[in-house]
């Protein structure tokens, strides 16, 4: 005798989501990340000063089963850009920018729809 109550179905969904295969969700992360980097390069600011912009350090490292956006090289900069930071001479303050955090919350939901979309794509 056959249940049709539904349970049955999203039993062999979750069972489906768990066989799902490494490789597969760390390539969904990448993607994303990868979407973030492109999104969030347009809005980091650009030192007045001649040297290496941040933007131009911005880049996805994936190690093991770990995917980050960082910023190599002057990925202690990019804390003082975007929270602000006490001025050199101790009076004052320079106000935060908050690239980082604007961009997330403008594009977070297309990065999670990103990884969805590649998962359920490979799922398929």
């Amino acid at each position: 005798m056959d249940n049709h109550n539904g349970f049955l179905d999203a039993l062999e969904e979750i069972n489906t989501l768990l066989k799902m295969d490494k490789r597969v969700s760390m390539e969904a992360l990448e993607e994303a990340a990868e979407y973030f980097v492109k999104v969030l390069k347009p809005q980091i600011p650009v030192s007045k000063r001649n040297k290496k912009h941040m933007r131009d350090s911005l880049k996805v490292v994936v190690k093991k089963d770990v995917v980050q956006v960082v910023f190599e090289g002057t990925g202690w900069y990019w804390h003082l850009a975007e929270h602000g930071h006490k001025k050199a001479n101790g009076r004052g303050k320079v106000r935060g920018r908050h690239f980082v955090q604007n961009t997330w919350d403008k594009y977070g939901g297309k990065v999670a729809e990103i990884m969805t979309e590649q998962i359920i794509n490979k799922m398929g």
